[in-house]
């Protein structure tokens, strides 16, 4: 069958991508809704950026308590909760429009950080109970370029609506579209791997380190994810650094090329998968072009930096949904809740964390010293995990689960 007529007629998927879309622009417009507040009722710079990032924080405090409930609940209950979180959170924020008042706008910021927390790792758990095995990797791959459309086009919408319309016109969209998905949840009908709620009083967040700990696949996975995070958590410092001396509109270019990249990568890996299946050396592949891509950018060239986004875009746009892919085979399906809220957890403090220093070194380095130290870095660490999983795989005595994944 067509894989195209596959997802029409598959309901459930329609709806969790569909999600996936509203949730992410919605994401877009509280962000974009939020900067317009915040410049028109709060002067200080520092406390601007506190509560913008404080739902953030929140929503890593709740990430085990949310990994574990997404274990063991069902996954219609658990989209139905966010489903209500997000509805309470953008009454908040209407009610911080209407009275002036940023504790309100606190609320929406930890209402929606909170739900992120739960949504995103139930995503990650669904599709693989929805769709077939051969096509999860076009699916992961679908469900990135969403996410990647979304920011592409989030941003600029709700930019153009604030042009023509008032700041809460914007959060009535949201709250409208909420409240559409939250009905359109009570048809999903997601199979359970087994029955919810037995094990609700012995699951332990803590339990899935020691299987983490002695699965070599699941180590590798949360190591080597890290250096696309690298770079990410830097992107929009890296952008401006370029865009120093450049038109107004290179910084536009640059954010088109990585997100058009991602998007072309994404139409092809099922093929690259079909054709060599060696997920590990595939990922390891796709870090060695973000290394490529790093080197490239030491460069001031305005063509070779269009060109190193480019390939930066394209080695994102295979390894996420592929890495993705391995992590929902790999990873014992009744903990998938709780290992993707731990990578949620870590993606989150580890962009944090390399922001700050990425920060640090621009200025004490400079940016030309700062991406050859970058793709250094990569390709010294795509090495190491080379050389520890052909040492494991040897130890093993199983050569395939090196290269097959």
């Amino acid at each position: 069958m067509n894989f195209s007529k596959a997802i029409w007629r598959n309901k459930n998927l329609n709806i969790v991508l569909g999600s996936q879309l509203v949730f992410q622009l919605g994401i877009w417009f509280g962000t974009i809704g939020n900067l317009q507040f915040l410049q028109t009722h709060i002067e200080s710079h520092v406390l601007q950026a506190f509560f913008l990032v404080i739902g953030g924080i929140i929503g890593v405090i709740i990430v085990p308590y949310a990994g574990r409930y997404i274990d063991v609940t069902s996954k219609v209950k658990v989209l139905k909760l966010v489903g209500i979180m997000r509805i309470m959170s953008v009454v908040a924020m209407l009610m911080a429009i209407y009275t002036g008042s940023i504790y309100w706008m606190i609320l929406y910021s930890i209402g929606i950080g909170c739900s992120s927390s739960f949504f995103n790792p139930t995503i990650q758990t669904i599709l693989p109970s929805i769709v077939n095995k051969e096509d999860l990797i076009t699916v992961n791959a679908i469900n990135i370029n969403i996410i990647t459309l979304s920011r592409i086009f989030g941003a600029v919408l709700a930019g153009l609506l604030l042009t023509v319309a008032p700041l809460y016109v914007l959060f009535l969209i949201a709250l409208i579209a909420y409240l559409m998905l939250y009905f359109i949840n009570f048809f999903l009908s997601i199979p359970e791997g087994s029955p919810v709620n037995s094990k609700k009083t012995n699951t332990k967040f803590k339990e899935i380190f020691p299987i983490i700990l002695v699965n070599h696949a699941i180590k590798v996975v949360l190591v080597i994810s890290i250096i696309p995070l690298i770079f990410i958590s830097g992107f929009n410092l890296f952008v401006i650094e370029v865009g120093k001396g450049q038109p107004g509109f290179m910084m536009g270019v640059l954010y088109f090329v990585e997100g058009t990249s991602i998007l072309v990568a994404g139409i092809f890996i099922k093929r690259i998968i079909k054709r060599y299946k060696k997920h590990i050396l595939i990922l390891l592949f796709a870090c060695c072009v973000m290394g490529g891509a790093q080197l490239l950018l030491s460069f001031t060239n305005i063509y070779i930096t269009v060109l190193a986004f480019g390939l930066f875009g394209l080695a994102y746009g295979m390894f996420n949904p592929l890495l993705y892919t391995y992590s929902q085979q790999k990873v014992p399906s009744d903990i998938h809740g709780r290992f993707f809220s731990l990578k949620t957890m870590a993606d989150r403090t580890i962009m944090q964390l390399c922001l700050i220093i990425i920060g640090f070194l621009l200025d004490q380095i400079g940016y030309k010293s700062l991406m050859m130290l970058l793709g250094l870095c990569t390709f010294t660490l795509v090495f190491c995990i080379f050389v520890e999983s052909k040492i494991h795989s040897k130890r093993s005595w199983n050569e395939d689960e090196f290269y097959d994944g």
